[in-house]
């Protein structure tokens, strides 16, 4: 015990102990509340300690408003356009508003025809079922 906060060993914890990120997969948050337990474990060689937490004391997280959804959106597309930028594409290629051409309005049932005999794609994949269909 160290500062008056119980320390566990690993896997020794109390079952109603958990961590924030076993809180959080639960739906749950600490809710101000105080540490009921410290956890201390090594990691390539460092020592950490994990703080535990009372599942009877935590509170259901809150949702997010719409204010920080917008914002959470804004920063991940500005993120997503920087590393296009780190990789060579132009930031003005994203902002472009391009059809995607006529053939994406065909209807597969259009395309049955691309499967006749003569077409090499068509004729491989239909050798290939009629071979995996005698291996069965």
């Amino acid at each position: 015990m160290s500062d008056g906060i119980p320390t566990y060993q690993w896997r020794t914890a109390p079952t109603h102990l958990r961590t924030r990120r076993q809180l959080a997969a639960e739906g749950l948050r600490p809710n101000g509340q105080d540490i009921a337990g410290k956890l201390p474990f090594q990691r390539r060689g460092r020592e950490y300690v994990a703080h535990l937490f009372d599942v009877g004391k935590s509170a259901p997280k809150r949702p997010p408003t719409e204010a920080q959804l917008e914002a959470l959106a804004k920063a991940t597309r500005e993120h997503q356009l920087r590393a296009a930028e780190r990789h060579g594409i132009s930031r003005s290629e994203f902002e472009e508003t391009t059809e995607p051409g006529s053939g994406w309005d065909t209807p597969t049932s259009a395309l049955a025809g691309y499967a006749s005999p003569g077409n090499a794609l068509a004729d491989a994949m239909t050798h290939s079922t009629e071979r995996d269909g005698m291996d069965r």
